[in-house]
């Protein structure tokens, strides 16, 4: 028999107090005057009916086989993926999402005794707020300071290397220099030398991207607009640790001896190097830097991690 109005209008309402308004069903039965079997009956019955109608949203995060394919195609070894509400393009908020996911990455990952290394940017600033613990560990900074105060490299060596307990490594110089004798001159400073000799102790980096074209990176913010549009000329569409690299992964060397970091022969030597980059503004900058056969972990969110994937295949 079909319940009347009055019955519906209870399973509604239950229904709704329930599920939507989390009220306990013996708080519910308190409220109403019926008992706490009569108001799991009217949601059971709600169900039934199709009054209430129970939908379960599974993130939208990349399937097995597209991991799997980014891991073949980009030859990496891990893959980390945060799924942004739909129509969310605020960068803070995916700054922010990256940076948990970063640190969800570290708590997990790192193990005593590791010798961590930073470089600059702004999704790396967001790690810090979200890293509860990290074992001991040392952290050392692998380019000079760029960015704003708060979101330096120097900034985020100091945070992590509190969280961790460890020896922080630190470079108090630019990121790039006036010339390339400025640039031997700083390196030779006792301090920057015995941060550059720890590089290459680095057992994991942790990396940013830089973006060319359009233009959202610290090193290029760090040059003047003449030196910048001359380097896009050229091809440059990318930047890591202060490398450049062309729109197919190639190195670009056009500004090494004026920049001060880990040289790229080092930088790809150390074990584990973990990129986290996302937003639209990064898709090509991205995958400039997966083509170039470093990264062995990439923490992304899911339209850029598409985006690679739509990218021509690799061999």
């Amino acid at each position: 028999m079909e319940p009347g109005p009055n019955r519906l209008v209870e399973m509604a309402h239950v229904a709704r107090e329930h599920f939507i308004n989390d009220v306990p069903m013996v708080e519910l039965a308190a409220r109403t005057g019926m008992s706490r079997f009569r108001v799991a009956r009217l949601i059971a019955e709600a169900r039934d009916l199709g009054v209430l109608r129970i939908s379960v949203g599974a993130p939208q995060a990349l399937s097995r086989d597209d991991v799997a394919e980014l891991r073949r195609r980009y030859g990496l070894r891990d893959v980390r993926c945060v799924t942004m509400p739909d129509g969310d393009a605020d960068p803070r908020a995916l700054r922010a999402a990256l940076g948990r996911a970063a640190a969800e990455y570290l708590e997990t990952q790192v193990q005593a005794g590791e010798v961590l290394g930073f470089a600059s940017g702004r999704t790396l600033a967001a790690i810090p707020e979200h890293l509860r613990a990290l074992p001991q560990c040392d952290v050392v900074q692998l380019t000079g300071l760029a960015g704003p105060p708060g979101e330096t490299a120097g900034d985020l060596v100091r945070t992590v290397s509190a969280i961790s307990g460890g020896e922080p490594a630190s470079l108090y110089v630019p990121l790039v220099a006036s010339d390339a004798e400025a640039a031997a001159m700083l390196c030779r400073q006792p301090g920057v030398a015995e941060t550059l000799a720890r590089m290459g102790e680095v057992t994991r980096a942790v990396l940013a991207v830089g973006s060319w074209s359009p233009v959202v990176s610290q090193l290029a913010d760090s040059i003047s607009d003449d030196d910048a549009g001359g380097l896009i000329a050229s091809g440059v569409r990318a930047d890591v640790a202060a490398s450049l690299f062309d729109g197919s992964g190639g190195r670009v060397s056009a500004l090494d001896t004026r920049t001060i970091a880990i040289p790229f022969d080092q930088l790809r030597a150390i074990p584990e190097i973990v990129v986290v980059a996302g937003g639209a503004e990064k898709h090509a900058a991205l995958r400039a830097v997966l083509l170039a056969g470093f990264v062995t972990t990439l923490i992304t969110d899911r339209a850029s991690a598409l985006s690679l994937l739509s990218g021509p295949r690799t061999t």
